[in-house]
């Protein structure tokens, strides 16, 4: 089903996906795996500081090994969905934050100042896999790649919330791949995107948006409750209670002073909605200066990227560095070209600490490790 732009206040896309037969054993294999599900965390918020675009996210997660990886334009993709995988050329460079293998990622930013994040979200379920096989308009991409997707293909808001007429996230890891995603771009646009009982629900037009065009404040921030659960706060849920801070903290960003520098005062929000050892990661995007702030549990100087300063260009290697790198500052000059061991430990480390063992986690696993290698230019395909 084509999406049809407008304003309503949700907008609903029913979606859905095949399975294929590859995937299909490891999928019926992981569905049935009770494992410990994740810290109910994370808190994302996009806010307006002396008329500069700041989007601030904490990364909440039971561990915060991961690379900071760089993504090139010209790259031919195959989805790594269960059914219908998508196929793509990435028209843009990006950079993503990484802990389940490389084009697997949880947030990122692309050279267009378009930013995607991932936060957990456990009512969240996806598109019918039989429904989607069956819609000749539709193919899919996995639920945690979709990120690294609209990376790869969108400059604007409106461009990802229109692509989901066409492509759709579909679990491959469904205990892991509970989320919904936060999506702004650099003209200050915004838009939430949910999966509510299997139907794509975007926070996007005019009725989240003031007279002048702006996003209004409840659409600017998210935590782990569904959009719409968080607009009322309780005081005995952890998430609500962070939504509501975030709301109040992106309405103050407007009054700060000039003694208070953005990146610092985005730091603050972010130590407000923290949850303790569970915040792995602090992320600062600045998308009309393509710069990315990170720091973490683990490595606590402030350190950060600018996107000017890469190379995205096809024919070059994909560089990364290891999110917790004892460094302090701009970290371009400390990135060195990917490799399968760099992707190896990380893939390995998730999996460890995450994903119970067993025959169906270790074929997704594989399946992750091996993907790098199917990554090529238009110019080097076969």
């Amino acid at each position: 089903m084509r999406l049809r732009r407008n304003s309503h206040p949700a907008r609903r896309i029913h979606s859905v996906t095949g399975v294929g037969l590859v995937l299909q054993a490891a999928m019926v294999g992981v569905l049935a795996i009770t494992a410990i599900q994740p810290a109910t965390a994370c808190t994302v918020m996009r806010m307006t500081i002396r008329g500069k675009l700041v989007i601030a996210r904490n990364h909440d997660w039971p561990f915060g090994e991961a690379l900071v990886i760089t993504n090139l334009r010209g790259i031919e993709k195959t989805s790594l969905a269960p059914i219908k995988p998508a196929t793509w050329v990435s028209k843009y460079g990006s950079v993503s934050f990484c802990q389940f293998g490389r084009e697997i990622p949880f947030a990122g930013m692309n050279e267009k100042g378009l930013t995607v994040d991932l936060l957990r979200l456990p009512g969240a379920t996806f598109p019918d896999p039989v429904a989607v096989e069956a819609d000749p308009n539709l193919t899919a991409v996995n639920a945690i790649q979709w990120v690294q997707y609209q990376l790869d293909t969108a400059e604007t808001v409106a461009e990802v919330v229109d692509s989901l007429s066409t492509v759709v996230p579909i679990p491959m890891l469904p205990m892991v791949e509970t989320v919904h995603y936060f999506v702004t771009d650099s003209t200050g646009d915004v838009a939430v995107v949910e999966f509510i009982n299997g139907s794509a629900v975007v926070r996007h037009g005019d009725d989240y948006r003031l007279d002048d065009g702006k996003p209004k404040t409840h659409a600017c921030v998210l935590a782990n409750s569904s959009w719409e659960d968080s607009q009322t706060e309780l005081q005995n849920n952890s998430s609500r209670m962070r939504y509501g801070r975030g709301v109040r903290l992106v309405e103050m960003a407007n009054e700060i002073g000039v003694e208070i520098a953005p990146i610092d005062y985005a730091i603050r929000c972010l130590r407000m909605v923290a949850q303790g050892p569970l915040t792995q990661w602090n992320l600062v995007y600045q998308p009309e200066e393509r710069r990315i702030h990170f720091r973490t549990q683990n490595s606590q100087q402030q350190r950060w990227i600018d996107l000017d300063d890469l190379s995205f260009e096809p024919e070059q290697t994909p560089q990364a560095i290891d999110i917790d790198r004892n460094i302090n500052g701009n970290v371009v000059p400390h990135m060195k070209a990917v490799t399968d061991a760099d992707n190896e430990r990380i893939v390995n480390h998730a999996f460890d600490h995450f994903v119970p063992a067993g025959l169906p986690s270790l074929m997704i696993k594989q399946l992750l490790l091996d993907y790098p290698s199917k990554l090529r230019s238009p110019q080097t395909a076969p």
